[in-house]
């Protein structure tokens, strides 16, 4: 939900915006105001994603008060008149609404809102580090979290796999290609049918054979794979 509020000095403006909200369902109104000061303190504590803004009022315009606001705020100006478009744009606002607001232009604004704060929702999520995954374990209800750079190589081991983090090794109900599936290529690798290993651990690479870090463990490449690994290897071969 997008929370917003609607500064205005005028209350028969307020009202036509507020009974308009009611047509989007991603609109949460969380207060109306015909005070800007009011509005700015209100905006602040309640967590205020949007603001329907106009901008000639008596205490302050709404463009001194857009200048106030914090950095996710966004604003959609209101106003009857037009002359202020160009100074706003300069504010980064969503949109610039010309009074008597007509439904649907009011409904392509908050489409547009609704866009933006989607985007950056999405944004967000993509700069959640990649760097983990949780597996279930043996253990019923338990979930157990593997960081990869810690992980080492995956074994297939018939209808388990072991994850070898370590000198820990975490037997989980999977597939290796389940597995496979669900780490990031860029880091790790199948190299043998009952093997994923990680690139980061290999220590050195011998008569078709892995030794990764911390390990006694030789890892071996079969002739499946060892043409994409030795293509893959070569980008990191200094001769």
């Amino acid at each position: 939900m997008i929370r917003c509020v609607i500064i205005d000095d005028e209350k028969h403006a307020i009202s036509i915006i507020e009974n308009y909200i009611q047509y989007v369902p991603q609109l949460q109104l969380i207060g109306t105001t015909t005070n800007p000061l009011e509005g700015l303190e209100l905006v602040k504590s309640m967590q205020v994603n949007l603001i329907f803004l106009d901008i000639q009022m008596d205490e302050m315009s709404g463009i001194e008060l857009t200048k106030l606001l914090p950095a996710n705020v966004k604003v959609i100006f209101c106003t009857a008149f037009s002359e202020f478009a160009v100074e706003t744009y300069n504010l980064e606002a969503i949109d610039y609404l010309l009074k008597p607001i007509p439904l649907p232009r009011f409904l392509k604004a908050a489409q547009r809102a609704s866009n933006i704060f989607l985007n950056s929702s999405l944004k967000k999520l993509e700069d959640i580090p990649n760097d983990y995954i949780f597996i279930k374990a043996d253990q019923k209800g338990k979930m157990v979290k593997l960081n990869f750079d810690e992980l080492v190589f995956v074994e297939g081991m018939k209808n388990y796999v072991a994850f070898h983090q370590g000198k820990t090794k975490i037997l989980c109900h999977l597939t290796l290609k389940e597995v496979e599936d669900g780490l990031p290529t860029t880091r790790f690798m199948r190299v043998h049918k009952s093997y994923i290993v990680s690139l980061k651990q290999i220590i050195a690479i011998e008569n078709n054979q892995l030794l990764l870090a911390g390990r006694e463990d030789r890892i071996p490449i079969s002739d499946t794979y060892k043409e994409n690994f030795l293509e893959r290897m070569k980008k990191k071969l200094l001769i």
